[in-house]
């Protein structure tokens, strides 16, 4: 007794099994698997997979063309047929090719290959509770719930204007056209509910993206990247066409088939991108775009974009090391300047090379900080020099500029970096002077101004005496000073000079003394 319940026990799980596997055998079925639209001349071949339809002739009717088509598998010959574009399009191979003439001309044959395939078609959408008299509405069918009795639901479906009324019971399932399956997965008697599933045939979608590109490129250099393709639709995606392409520059390889890609499988696909010879900065577009089908031949795209830019032929890089500005003995403080101008391009160039250094900055050794030399196809240069700054305060070291003459154009570079901003410490002081009046007469008074600015980094003891020039007098105001201008702090001095002939003014310069940061006396 013990043996033949468990014997029961293992009978009835095997007929649940067995329900459950059939509930979901039936999303898969049989079907012609598009595998792509040939234009074919007299010899010309399509393939698939182990297939070979090769054209041998073309014939002129009464009314149109024919075709005698030859079939080879794995490469050997196994017949001929006969094709024309009206009874005989189609030709079958055992059921697992079908091979469809969709027309012929005098020189061409258009054939459209199917294989036969079993494979997930249906898909599933999100599950309904569904009570009597209640509808569902989706993309092409109305489905309406009748009525439930003796376990049994009856349902209304309409789909493309017409309409049938069918009987479920649990787990039934049936198909309304080549887009719409219903099945209804429970039957509550009580509530007079119904779980409703409906099905869609799967789509194949495609995510593409370009990746590894980088943001910039120097010509004549080595570029690639890399195309990344998944399916992220829920059946496979087949004769895919990938197509690469670039505003400027060559790409290889530019087309890239592949025969399938399966639900959320990915390929990779590296590309190499030769990147033209430019002598200014060139912004370079690259479009990739995706081409495919799904097992009736319906058509899937998507396209992705991603930019970069390739530099000029000539380029300079511009380093400034100021490590010796902090050295104690202000006769050593100085700045390192090295350049590197390369010439990318396939051929020589003259280049004239300007690094504009501050007027307080002294080039040492060299007498200027410009230069002239050849640079062959694919060499570089290395310019080092090194600068002294004669006067305290700050300055913006910018960058220097490469120039050349090409092809009846005169074309310049800015280097990369090197904008440096550079205190030098010490005394530094900024003197302007002015008068109210220049040309003038006996008996007038002329007003003079003296503003005296610290521009240095360092506290300044400092003194004015003004020198009345001859022919005027001092008549009031203030034209002597003595004390302490701070960092960035002005002094403003105004006095008033009478004139005692006629004369036109000829101001002297302003003269102040100070001491310097290692204590001497200047002016």
């Amino acid at each position: 007794m013990y043996l033949k319940r468990i014997a029961l026990a293992v009978l009835m799980l095997l007929i649940f099994t067995g329900i459950s596997s059939a509930a979901d055998e039936f999303q898969y079925e049989e079907i012609w698997v598009h595998q792509g639209v040939f234009d074919l001349a007299d010899g010309d071949r399509a393939s698939a997979e182990k297939y070979t339809v090769k054209v041998h002739e073309i014939n002129k009717e009464d009314e149109g063309y024919s075709a005698t088509l030859l079939l080879y598998i794995d490469g050997e010959f196994r017949k001929s047929f006969f094709a024309d574009d009206s009874l005989n399009n189609e030709y079958f191979h055992e059921k697992d090719l079908e091979v469809k003439t969709l027309s012929i001309g005098p020189a061409t044959v258009t054939l459209e290959l199917y294989l036969h395939e079993y494979e997930l078609v249906w898909i599933p959408s999100e599950s309904q509770r569904l009570a009597v008299e209640e509808t569902v509405e989706t993309d092409n069918a109305v489905i309406k719930l009748l009525n439930i009795s003796d376990g049994v639901a009856t349902l209304e479906v309409t789909t493309n204007d017409k309409t049938r009324v069918d009987e479920y019971e649990i787990n039934d399932y049936k198909k309304y056209s080549n887009e719409i399956m219903a099945r209804v997965t429970f039957i509550d008697m009580d509530d007079q509910e119904i779980n409703l599933q409906v099905y869609h045939p799967g789509k194949p979608e495609f995510k593409v993206q370009i990746n590894d590109l980088e943001e910039e490129y120097s010509p004549n250099h080595p570029a690639s990247f890399e195309i990344y393709l998944k399916n992220t639709g829920t059946i496979p995606a087949r004769g895919i066409t990938i197509t690469t392409s670039a505003s400027n520059g060559q790409i290889e390889p530019e087309s890239y088939d592949l025969a399938m890609l399966d639900t959320l499988k990915i390929h990779r696909i590296p590309i190499s991108l030769t990147l033209p010879e430019t002598p200014v900065e060139e912004n370079i577009n690259i479009d990739v775009s995706v081409d495919g089908y799904d097992y009736r031949g319906n058509n899937y795209q998507n396209t992705t974009t991603a930019h970069t830019t390739v530099q000029p032929y000539i380029s300079i890089e511009k380093t400034i090391d100021t490590h010796l500005m902090e050295d104690e003995d202000r006769t050593r403080r100085r700045i390192i300047v090295d350049m590197v101008v390369c010439n990318n391009a396939s051929i020589g160039q003259e280049v004239t090379i300007h690094d504009p250094l501050p007027l307080a900055f002294k080039p040492l050794v060299i007498d200027s900080t410009d230069w002239t030399m050849f640079l062959g196809a694919g060499r570089s240069e290395t310019i080092q020099y090194k600068a002294m700054p004669m006067v305290a305060g700050t300055y913006n070291l910018g960058p220097a500029v490469a120039s050349w003459y090409s092809q009846g154009e005169t074309y310049s570079v800015l280097s990369d970096g090197a904008a440096v901003t550079i205190d030098v410490e010490g005394a530094l002081l900024e003197i302007e002077k002015e008068a109210s009046l220049s040309d003038i007469l006996t008996g007038e008074e002329v007003d003079v101004t003296v503003t005296i600015t610290n521009s240095g980094t360092v506290d300044v003891e400092a003194s004015l005496a003004e020198k009345i020039p001859e022919g005027f007098r001092f008549a009031s105001g203030e034209n002597t000073w003595e004390g302490t201008l701070e960092v960035g702090e002005k002094k403003q001095l105004s006095y008033t000079m009478l004139a005692q002939e006629e004369v036109i003014l000829d101001l002297p310069p302003a003269i102040v003394s100070y001491t310097d940061e290692d204590g001497l006396e200047r002016e």
